[in-house]
């Protein structure tokens, strides 16, 4: 699969799922949730894993700067879904920043482009149609758009089949990207 078919019909960008939505079937096509609140919620995580969902949880706080070791988890999940042709949903709490930059990030990190103003990607009462990673770059949450392209280039690397450290990819970005003292 190519990375717009798993774009268009196999990743949902939403906010966190309803609990009566749950219990209807409405997240049944799932195979995984990526959630990328800094909010936990069991009763959520408990009625999904109920349903066959695999849960995945990479907190993304908005006050504070984003993670760039949870970011690469969720786009690890992402690729790894792609790879196996499942249905993902990734969620924030409202379904306009964290979740939309994640996927942002994830195609980028696919098609080596930035996903358009008003392209795809966008949960259907999105109030921001911007790309959120120009947006989180801006507003100082992530490092620079150079650093951030280098550092999603290198994911995809380290997500191939052939890379020459499995067991410690995000020791191998740090070092690519030389962000050593950054905090990352």
């Amino acid at each position: 699969m190519d990375g717009q078919a798993f774009f268009n019909r196999q990743l949902t960008v939403a906010k966190f799922p309803e609990l009566d939505m749950i219990r209807a079937g409405a997240y049944d096509r799932y195979a995984c949730a990526v959630n990328v609140s800094d909010i936990f919620r069991p009763e959520i995580t408990d009625a999904l894993r109920q349903r066959g969902v695999q849960i995945f949880w990479f907190p993304q706080g908005e006050a504070f700067g984003i993670s760039l070791a949870s970011l690469y988890g969720a786009l690890r999940i992402l690729w790894n879904a792609e790879k196996r042709e499942q249905a993902v949903l990734l969620h924030c709490h409202s379904g306009h920043n964290r979740s939309v930059l994640v996927a942002d990030c994830y195609y980028f990190l696919r098609t080596g482009q930035h996903r358009q103003q008003s392209g795809s990607l966008q949960p259907a009462d999105c109030l921001r149609p911007k790309n959120q990673l120009f947006l989180n770059i801006d507003d100082g949450q992530l490092p620079g758009i150079y650093k951030m392209e280098k550092f999603l280039t290198c994911c995809r690397e380290s997500f191939a089949e052939n890379f020459p450290e499995q067991d410690r990819p995000l020791d191998w970005i740090r070092l690519q990207m030389q962000l050593s003292d950054s905090g990352f």
